[in-house]
């Protein structure tokens, strides 16, 4: 364990011993879901921070109609709504998997694209 890991777990002790994470807001129940659990993990993180910069990309749009239509499903009351918010949800779901699959190819082509040619995939880093 390095040193930091070392003075981190004991102030988390201290903490604990003193009571700190007693009575917290939301204590005893579960976390919120990920908002960004279906992206892929190559994504994940990128469009977490552009979210939180007010800068969702596109997949993430679709994520929240996905979740928008999952709700409103949740709620129907009667069959024919019920029908109806179902369709919307199926539409929503193919719109999101459409984009994802795209994405996929799109990275996967360029990656393989970058490999032959010996570089690296990124704008960040140039080939050497």
């Amino acid at each position: 364990m390095e040193w930091a890991d070392k003075v981190a777990e004991e102030r988390i002790l201290e903490a604990e011993q003193e009571g700190a994470f007693e009575n917290l807001p939301g204590e005893g129940k579960p976390l919120p879901p990920d908002p960004f659990f279906r992206l892929p993990d190559e994504i994940r993180l990128a469009a977490r921070v552009l979210a939180m910069c007010g800068c969702a990309p596109h997949e993430a749009g679709l994520l929240s109609d996905l979740s928008e239509a999952k709700r409103r499903l949740e709620e129907a009351r009667s069959p024919a709504e019920r029908d109806l918010r179902m369709q919307e949800y199926a539409e929503a779901e193919l719109r999101f998997n459409v984009a994802m699959e795209r994405h996929r190819q799109m990275f996967t082509s360029r990656a393989a694209r970058a490999f032959r040619a010996g570089t690296r995939v990124g704008r960040l880093w140039p080939a050497p």
